[in-house]
């Protein structure tokens, strides 16, 4: 272990900012002498021999100068049973900023440095606490905006990932046994590998990796939110049903058509999945260079959308615009919501789906809510629910790294399947084994590099 690793850090655990109670972690081997020199029980400051593992002390916090700085509770856990695998101590005090300022600086004058972003439980991953795959789910369980985000998380924490990657890795590290064995009887003609049982065994990986990597897809926006993207001419009532859905007063309302310039984003959450509902300006050409700019983004938000909510005004006849508009709409990720019909219609469903043939229409008003659950529904079903409905089930969803790795893990088993079939030579069918091997094991951190784990938990907050 390097250096930096073997010193004791520290940080505030709880976001930063005025709170009831505050907590500040401390980890490493001075963890307790530390603490031994800042905190004093009703009894005394107890030697560091003696603070008991798994055990609440109640007491006061106090500065170099011996000066009592704060009423606080000390929770201890020894290594190697802590989160980290070291010496561990929790100060929970009270949530002021200048209290915690003031004993982070005693912890830091008596020998602990600051922490880094994910330093605690990049320690506990080099401590055989976790393995890295749920390192990673911690800060997903951290960062979970939604229900179905953080069962996904939890589950990947407790290890079902990284068990059913293990499993894996543990089949094709008895075929690389097997293998190189035989290469050290090949003199002798002994060829001991079942072909046969061996072929299946590698398809068998390679369809349990194909359902694995189903999911990737749906990763990107299954952690980051589904873009809703509400869309339309000016004065269509956008801005009104971007409030609506999203349950407040965001976005300005106004009969001066060209209000909203920018675009607006808010988070929402339905039957446990995040969106990102967005307002934008009224699609119309315009010599208003700021309204333009406007537009022009507008449409290239459309373009990223993942469902695009197209709002026509029901009680306005069609312009020419309008109706141009309408022709050039992606159908498959379009939802053209027939507003206003509370006015009276002058614009049917039918005439929509003659300009813009089989998009779905939704007729609704912003103004008294008709249609907005209908709405809601359309484009949840519209972001996959099969999908959607295995992700619940399995609570398994692939990151960028672990795709990337169980790709390539798949490409390189289709190559040793072949290699078999042909009965290449068992010196390549080692060189394909070990590299399907190697992608196992560097997803679940057993190979890793420096430069990796500092990418992966530079994502982490500081104290975590």
């Amino acid at each position: 272990m390097s250096i930096e690793h073997d010193q004791t850090i520290a940080a505030l655990s709880t976001p930063a900012g005025e709170s009831g109670i505050a907590v500040i972690r401390i980890s490493g081997a001075e963890t307790l002498l530390i603490l031994s020199a800042l905190f004093r029980t009703m009894s005394g400051a107890p030697h560091p021999g003696v603070w008991e593992h798994r055990r609440l002390y109640h007491g006061v916090v106090c500065s170099s100068a011996g000066e009592a700085i704060d009423e606080a509770v000390c929770a201890i856990m020894r290594g190697p049973e802590s989160y980290t695998g070291e010496d561990t101590a929790e100060i929970s005090c009270h949530g002021s900023t200048l209290l915690v300022s003031r004993i982070l600086e005693a912890v830091f004058e008596r020998g602990a440095r600051p922490a880094t972003p994910g330093e605690f439980t990049k320690r506990a991953f080099l401590n055989g606490k976790l393995d890295l795959i749920q390192a990673e789910a911690v800060a997903d369980l951290i960062h979970a905006r939604s229900e179905l985000q953080q069962k996904v998380a939890r589950e990947q924490l407790v290890g079902a990932l990284s068990g059913r990657i293990n499993d894996l890795a543990g089949e094709i590290l008895d075929l690389l046994g097997i293998v190189e064995a035989n290469i050290d009887f090949i003199e002798e003609g002994i060829d001991t590998i079942d072909y046969k049982a061996t072929l299946a065994l590698v398809r068998s990986h390679r369809e349990r990796l194909g359902e694995l990597l189903s999911s990737s897809a749906l990763a990107r926006p299954f952690r980051e939110g589904y873009r809703v993207v509400i869309a339309g001419p000016v004065n269509s009532g956008k801005s009104s049903l971007f409030n609506r859905i999203i349950g407040e007063n965001r976005a300005i309302v106004t009969e001066v058509p060209g209000t909203t310039r920018d675009v607006l984003r808010e988070p929402i959450v339905l039957e446990g999945l995040l969106f990102i509902v967005q307002d934008t300006a009224g699609l119309r050409g315009t010599t208003d260079r700021v309204e333009r700019i406007g537009v022009s983004l507008a449409e290239s938000t459309v373009g990223e959308a993942d469902v695009v909510l197209f709002v026509v005004d029901a009680s306005e006849p069609l312009s020419g615009d309008v109706h141009a508009r309408l022709e050039g709409l992606d159908v498959k990720k379009t939802i053209v919501v027939l507003n206003k019909t509370d006015l009276p219609v002058r614009v049917t469903p039918d005439a929509l789906g003659a300009v813009c043939p089989g998009v779905r229409v939704i007729p609704a008003s912003a103004k008294t809510g008709d249609g907005t659950r209908e709405i809601e529904r359309a484009f949840v079903a519209d972001v996959g629910r099969e999908g959607l409905d295995w992700i619940a089930r399995e609570r398994i969803v692939l990151n960028a790294r672990l795709v990337s790795l169980l790709g390539a893990a798949a490409e390189r088993l289709g190559v040793l399947e072949s290699g078999l079939e042909n009965r290449a030579l068992l010196e390549i069918l080692a060189v394909d084994t070990r590299e399907v091997l190697v992608c196992y094991e560097t997803a679940t951190g057993k190979r890793y590099s420096d430069d990796l784990l500092d990418t992966i938990f530079s994502r982490f907050c500081i104290g975590k």
